[in-house]
Formats: structure tokens, sequence, C-alpha cells
């Protein structure tokens, strides 16, 4: 009887003052998204500049309601790899994956991988599992990039690409690449469409898939990832939209503004279901790219189009597939309505790598005893409770090519040749600074050289023939 006294004097009271969330803001088990884009560049959004081929306001809007990293970085300049230290939280060479061939590609030593027995140790579990054990529901929609295709660890899949895809359905509504029996790639076709009346662009249906598992999931915490595979080639787009990208110069361009503004409007989308299901302020949402800018891929290219950079890099040099800044540096954006002030600005260097161990803090969920988690818990930097991420070391490489970051300095790796840069005062690495300070590039060298002995070799070991 007592209890059920206090129970309805409790309900009484919960109705004449406001909530704990709606004063302080409730941070217990916040909703996490992860969206993880294709080939978008650091000067692609707004919110790093002018430089963006066409306006982004939804995914800008992450910024400006929330966090902006000037100095976001990936593990790897490719999609595969970047992916692993993404999903798995190490750096992906400890796994043999330097490149996109070691991350998916089939290996004779191991013919029959499941998720269970694959190319990453079993005392490395993906991302979602972690949180999966600590009462939140997995979802991943869109880009996966690692073995074991079409299976997942994620409670729930759609629109599942293993590599690359159509973005327009075929005349029986399928996507070619997308939810296959088995992987598939090589997606290269360029039009605008539809080519059917009411064929929906698999960019759209991404979104509204993920509206879909918000809505369905608003009662309890979720974690969604989110990896549109858009504005990775194949280029397709929207006919409706030509007029909206006539500003720019060339139809490759054209055709990747437009597909930028169809993802920009399903990130929308995603922003607009938080609102309407009011889950806005306690869910965490993370934006990001596999990489930098890129070239589209020169398959049935026609003649007449010149091979252009499809995105912007900003102030950076170079472009996916590159160890200089245009190739691991990205947007990087976190929103949280309840924990974060809006219009932040963080200027020291953060990682891919630094999402799995943040995630699984904020959501309560226990790090893998075993697991070799080498990323950071930003959130105790974001609080102002630590210091220090300003001299951290970050390394990259793949074959005899890489860079590496300590505080302000960056080593750059090209075979034998390698060069010194100061970041700090030269963002656009022009200035090679390895004369001047020869006992530093020494010192840095030999960090780099030991890192990379510290490795397995290579899963898949063919030589790659990279610009």
């Amino acid at each position: 009887m007592l209890t059920r006294f206090l129970f309805t004097l409790t309900a009484c009271l919960a109705t004449l003052t406001p909530s704990v969330s709606a004063v302080a803001g409730d941070t217990s088990k916040p909703n996490i998204i992860l969206i993880f884009v294709d080939d978008m560049g650091y000067g692609c959004s707004g919110a790093y500049g002018d430089t963006n081929l066409v306006p982004v306001p939804n995914i800008d809007r992450i910024a400006h309601e929330g966090i902006r990293f000037t100095e976001g970085y990936v593990t790897a300049p490719g999609c595969g790899p970047s992916r692993y230290g993404l999903l798995y939280g190490a750096y992906q060479q400890r796994f043999g994956v330097q490149f996109n061939t070691d991350a998916y590609s089939k290996l004779p030593q191991f013919p029959n991988e499941t998720l269970d027995n694959n190319r990453v140790p079993d005392t490395q579990p993906m991302m979602p599992i972690p949180l999966s054990e600590a009462g939140y529901t997995t979802g991943l929609i869109g880009k996966y990039n690692l073995p074991c295709y079409p299976n997942t660890p994620f409670d729930e899949t759609m629109s599942v690409v293993h590599f690359s895809n159509d973005f327009w359905p075929d005349e029986n509504g399928h996507y070619d690449g997308v939810d296959e029996p088995k992987a598939v790639g090589g997606h290269k076709d360029i039009y605008w469409g539809p080519k059917r009346v009411g064929d929906e662009y698999v960019t759209d249906r991404m979104g509204r898939q993920a509206v879909d598992f918000i809505e369905r999931h608003a009662d309890k915490p979720f974690f969604l990832y989110l990896a549109f595979n858009a504005v990775h080639s194949p280029m397709q787009a929207k006919e409706a939209y030509k007029p909206r990208v006539a500003h720019l110069e060339g139809e490759a361009r054209q055709l990747y503004g437009a597909m930028m503004i169809s993802m920009d409007e399903n990130v929308g989308r995603v922003l607009d279901a938080l609102d309407r299901m009011e889950i806005a302020d306690n869910t965490l949402v993370v934006f990001s790219s596999d990489n930098g800018a890129s070239f589209a891929y020169r398959v049935k290219w026609p003649e007449d189009w010149p091979e252009v950079l499809l995105g912007s890099s900003g102030p950076l040099r170079a472009h996916k597939g590159s160890f200089y800044e245009g190739g691991i540096r990205v947007p990087f954006m976190m929103r949280w309505p309840a924990k974060f002030e809006a219009g932040r600005v963080f200027e020291e260097p953060v990682s891919t790598l630094d999402l799995y161990p943040t995630f699984c803090s904020i959501a309560g969920a226990e790090l893998p005893k075993e697991a070799m988690i080498e990323g950071k818990n930003l959130m105790p930097y974001l609080d102002g409770e630590k210091t220090g991420l300003s001299d951290r070391t970050l390394q990259w490489f793949w074959n005899d090519t890489g860079s590496m970051r300590k505080g302000d300095w960056k080593l750059v790796a090209y075979g034998d040749r390698r060069e010194l840069y100061n970041l700090k005062e030269d963002i656009a690495e022009k200035n090679n600074l390895a004369k001047k300070h020869p006992e530093l590039f020494q010192e840095l060298n030999a960090e780099h050289d030991a890192f990379r002995a510290e490795m397995p070799p290579r899963l898949h070991p063919i030589e790659l023939k990279l610009k």
C-alpha cells in the first residue's frame, strides 16, 4: 500500500515540476548515431570554410549545434582499412590489414570466415558487441567493407553494401551491390536518374530506413551506424538536381555535387526524426568521413571528361590515397545537446580510433578486457577534466608509404623519400623542414619505423600502384 502511494505521489509531482532532463539534461544511456560517409573531403563542408562545392546545411548543423573538430583523423586514406580502425578501435595493421585487399578479399589462410572465426582475433570484438552487451539495440545501414559479408554482428541490418553499389535500382527493384547473398563490387555506370518513374535513390532509401530504425527504437537506447556509400563512385545522381549544380564546372563535378546534396538531405531527415521523437537532446550524433576527397574511378569514364578531384580538400594537401593531410584529415563533428554546448571548436588532434572507447564510456559498456583499444575516451578531454591531446602521436602506413604526427610535427614517408612539416605553421605541408631540424627528423623516423616493425605482414601482399 505504501509503495503504491509513493508511486502515485511521484507521478503527481512529475506533472507539476520540470523533469531532470528538461532542467539539467539527462545524459544517462544516450542514443548514439554514427554517420560515416564515403570520400567526403575536409573542405566539402561549409563548417570548414568556403571551399565546399554545394551547400550542406544539415551536415553543417551538426557542427553548429555541437562541436567541430578541426584536427579529426581517420586511420587510413582508404575505405576498408579506415573502417577497421573505426570499428575495432585499434590500428588495423595489427591484424595485417593495410589496404583494401587485406580488408575483405578472400584469403587462403582464412578459407571459411565466420563472425566467430575470421581475420580479426576474437579477443578484439567489433564496436557494436560491447554496446549490445550494455543493453543497446544496434543497427547497420549502408557500407560494411569488412569480412563475412553479408553477415555482421549488428542486431539489425538494412541496405548493406560490401564495397560499391548502384544508386538506382534495376527493372526488378534490386540495387546491384546492396543486400547481396555474397560480396560483389565494381559498379561504375555513370548517369543521371531515375530511369523509371518512382525509382527510389539508394541514399534516400538509407535515410528512410534510418528514420524507421529511430522511430522503432526511440523508447530504449540504440546505436545506429549509418554508413552512406555516397559520395563514392559510381557517379549516379538525380536529374532533377541538375539546376542546383549548374554552377559546377564539368559534368563529373555536377554529378558529385548532386550526390552530396542528396546525402545532406538525408542527414537532415535523421536529425528531424530525432526532433520529432523528442530524443534529440540525449542522442549523440557523430559525423565523419572514411578518407579525403577522391578522384572518380576512370572506368566507363567518357573520353572527353577531364580527370578531376570531385570533392574539396580545402586548405589541405592531396586527397584520398595520400598520407598528406588531405587524405587522412576529415570532417569530424559531434552533437549532444544535453551534454555539449553549441558552437564549440576543438582544436586538438582526435581520431576515429577514439570513438570505440568514447561510445563505450557514455553507454556504460565495459571495454573488452583482452582487446587492444588504442584510441582515447574523448569525454574527459571534452569536459575539461583532462588535457594533453595536443601532444599525442598518431601513425599511418601501408606498404612503404605512410606518415606520423607527433604534436604539431608531421613526418611523411614515401619509400626512401621522407619529409618533415610543422602543421601549426604549415597546414598545407609546403615547407619541408627535414634539413632544418635534423635531430627531430631522425627521432620521428626512428619512432615511425619502430611502429611499422611491430606489425605483422600484410594479409594480402600485393604491390600497390598508387598516385
